[in-house]
């Protein structure tokens, strides 16, 4: 749950708030000239006490209970002025408490009336202007300043973080997105071609062709091997072998498959993401061509180009027309999230040209 700058502790203004307290002892300035006689001094005292209890306890507060505190401090800074011009210093720590803890209206409101009241009180108590108006007044309008620039600042660096944690959470929904779509890739066709083969057993076994039927169960036994073993390389992200690895396995299984195969360019480093994004695109397209293609000859390029890396794939198989299945729309939204593309052509074959930003380049 984010916190506002009003649902914040007091403890507001950093855990070392009661350090401030330092500045309070102006307070005992008048002790040196004015006489204060019989139990005047010891009631003063007293009173900076109070005054020290319910700063410590204003800064325990939540925003919304402050109120009651700073209150306390009014009616106390009022009622000690009449005995010394030293509680002119309690309005700097009123006036810090109202900056920091309302918005703008109210706080500009609740300074006007304040430094009304000091105007009364000046008046009333004649206390020469250096002694008590002046302090009184300079302290409340310069701390509450204070208090409220440290408000604004504390409100944006919530925002900041709630900033963050909304980037953090969408990157979450991103890469649920992307697992849903390795998913799809690796294990689509695979669980669709697992249960055709096992229906096509289960019907040869009832038309008492067990020779048959047993052709089907072993070819579902590799089928299942060779899913295992996928989806361990994709949960791995496929750090044991890296691009470079998958390239040539990918390579090979072409070549088991009667597949004349061409590699050229620099295979390049790339970030972990990107390299992942492209070892399933590859994937992809090499299960297309395995399953789909009708020529001998496949080629597979790497090469760089202004700022961007390009990757094409393309076989000698005659295509009379292209739709994008569920596959090639996942490897389309992959490289869109690193800000790829893949671009398709049937002329000539078939050609799958991958492109990624160069900013994904490994350093």
């Amino acid at each position: 749950m984010h916190k506002s700058a009003n649902d914040c502790s007091s403890s507001l203004y950093s855990a070392k708030s009661w350090i401030w307290l330092f500045f309070s002892l102006y307070y005992f300035v008048p002790l040196y000239y004015i006489p204060f006689e019989g139990l005047q001094l010891p009631i003063l005292i007293g009173v900076y006490c109070v005054f020290v209890g319910l700063y410590l306890w204003a800064i325990t507060l939540s925003a919304s209970q402050v109120w009651k505190a700073i209150l306390a401090l009014c009616v106390l800074s009022i009622v000690t002025t009449a005995y010394t011009p030293g509680a002119s210093t309690f309005f700097s720590y009123v006036g810090f408490l109202i900056g920091f803890s309302y918005g703008t209206k109210i706080w500009l409101n609740l300074l006007a009336f304040l430094a009304l009241v000091i105007i009364a009180l000046h008046y009333t108590f004649n206390y020469p202007i250096p002694f008590f108006a002046l302090p009184a007044l300079s302290g409340l309008i310069t701390i509450s300043i204070i208090g409220y620039v440290e408000r604004v600042r504390l409100e944006a660096r919530i925002s900041q973080q709630k900033s963050h944690e909304e980037i953090e959470q969408l990157a979450v929904i991103a890469e649920r997105e992307r697992i849903a779509r390795d998913l799809h890739d690796i294990l689509g066709h695979t669980l669709s071609s697992i249960a055709l083969k096992a229906e096509l057993a289960e019907k040869l076994l009832t038309q008492d062709k067990p020779d048959h039927a047993k052709q089907h169960v072993s070819e579902l036994h590799q089928i299942a091997r060779n899913t295992l073993s996928l989806v361990r390389q994709t949960v791995s992200g496929y750090k044991h072998r890296g691009l470079s690895g998958e390239v040539m396995e990918l390579c090979d299984k072409l070549r088991q498959n009667g597949f004349v195969v061409e590699l050229m360019g620099e295979i390049p480093q790339l970030t972990p993401r990107a390299e992942t994004a492209l070892i399933l695109a590859l994937t992809e397209l090499t299960t297309n061509v395995l399953r789909h293609s009708n020529g001998n000859h496949c080629q597979i390029e790497f090469r760089h180009q202004c700022d961007k890396i390009l990757v094409s794939m393309r076989d000698n198989g005659k295509v009379s027309s292209l739709i994008p299945g569920n596959g090639l729309q996942g490897i389309q939204e992959r490289l869109n999230a690193l800000a790829g593309d893949l671009q398709s052509s049937i002329h000539k074959g078939c050609e799958f040209v991958i492109s990624l930003p160069r900013r994904e380049l490994h350093q």
